[in-house]
């Protein structure tokens, strides 16, 4: 932790602390931000990280052994009123802190400290704010992360490659069948992911999350495959790739809408770079959507347009969102994120998906365009 550019971010936001507050697991950023996710946590534990001086962890006495070294002091509770009184204690003096809560619940990443809780806060007299101009240092990629990022890319378009290839010999495969040959192409390489790939033909692409199963690709039908992976210790890579067998008029023409739509997003994060300023998520989504709704898609709009990436395929940064959340958070350099516009109409579902780095100077694409339907 840079605790010195922590404190920096207190001062510039006129807060006084950051309380990183949590059950066991319930608010798994902390955990993330104090690198604790490995740890077998059950009980409560409070980490105060003030404007000025030490931090101080406040933790369960059967506990303390598992915590490391973390910077400052370290105090120990065994009842649950012991808690309260060194809690209470540890925040005296303080009045406006911050912690993972979005008033409204607007941003559900980073909404991780309950209701209870934050009642009593209040309770104490403390003005409640967002933690999320801090966790934006968390959330930044340094040149490793970039790297790791790089290298699970190569890995995600080689097996897409691969799958392809196995379509073209073997045309009527199931879906679980090129499913199987992604998964053996990413493992070969090292690479990890939270959940198998996903593929689907026809019909089945009109469902964002579908479930891959035994049918078989026909004529006249498109292939969607979705895939992330990354390596051990390292952050995600995502890409949504498409295909198709003869496939109709009307999914090549909705799959240019989102072309069009994926690279005006990308063009509009690009301007506003060029133009010396940090665009927010919700503003590249509207971008986005915009162009499809005025393209006659709106009806066929399901999901944002794109998720941060990190040590989670869905990480918790800034998303491109405007429809299922408000995400209000600047795009800053060093932030990963996909821009994924997708249509899912009936009969068929259409989608693009690449990955983008933000270097001081703008935007990087890091995965290819795929600029119209692998035929196959």
């Amino acid at each position: 932790m840079e605790l010195t550019r922590v404190q920096e971010i207190l001062r510039e936001e006129r807060l006084d602390a950051w309380l990183l507050l949590s059950f066991g697991r319930s608010n798994p950023v902390a955990l993330e931000v104090l690198a604790l996710t490995h740890l077998h946590l059950t009980r409560r534990f409070a980490y105060l990280i003030p404007q000025e001086g030490e931090p101080l962890l406040l933790c369960h006495a059967i506990e303390e052994s598992l915590f490391p070294l973390l910077p400052g002091k370290r105090r120990t509770y065994h009842t649950w009123r012991g808690y309260l009184e060194a809690l209470s204690e540890l925040l005296e003096g303080q009045r406006r802190i911050a912690l993972e809560y979005v008033p409204g619940g607007l941003i559900p990443y980073l909404s991780r400290v309950d209701g209870g809780s934050l009642d009593l806060l209040r309770g104490m007299g403390l003005e409640l704010t967002s933690s999320w101009p801090l966790l934006l240092l968390f959330q930044t990629w340094e040149e490793e992360k970039l790297k790791s990022h790089r290298r699970a890319a190569e890995g995600l378009v080689a097996a897409k490659d691969r799958a392809l290839a196995f379509l073209r010999q073997n045309p009527g495969s199931t879906e679980q069948a090129v499913q199987a040959i992604l998964i053996q192409a990413l493992e070969e390489r090292g690479l990890v992911f939270d959940h198998p790939p996903m593929v689907a033909f026809g019909q089945n692409a009109a469902n964002p999350h579908h479930a891959s199963t035994g049918k078989a690709l026909e004529e006249g039908e498109v292939v969607l495959l979705d895939l992330w992976a990354k390596e051990k210790g390292g952050v995600y890579a995502d890409i949504t790739w498409m295909a198709g067998l003869r496939p109709p008029e009307a999914a090549h023409q909705a799959f240019q809408a989102v072309v069009k739509a994926r690279d005006e997003a990308i063009r509009f994060v690009a301007e506003a770079y060029q133009k010396g300023r940090y665009p927010k998520g919700f503003e590249v989504d509207r971008v986005a959507r915009g162009l499809l709704e005025g393209e006659g898609y709106g009806a066929y709009l399901r999901h944002r347009t794109g998720h941060n990436l990190g040590e989670e395929v869905h990480g918790s940064g800034p998303h491109l969102d405007d429809l299922e959340t408000h995400d209000f958070r600047p795009l800053v350099p060093g932030l990963a994120f996909t821009v994924e516009p997708g249509l899912y109409l009936p009969g068929f579902g259409v989608r693009t998906e690449v990955n983008v780095y933000l270097h001081p100077t703008g935007p990087e694409v890091t995965t290819p365009l795929q600029e119209a339907l692998t035929l196959l």
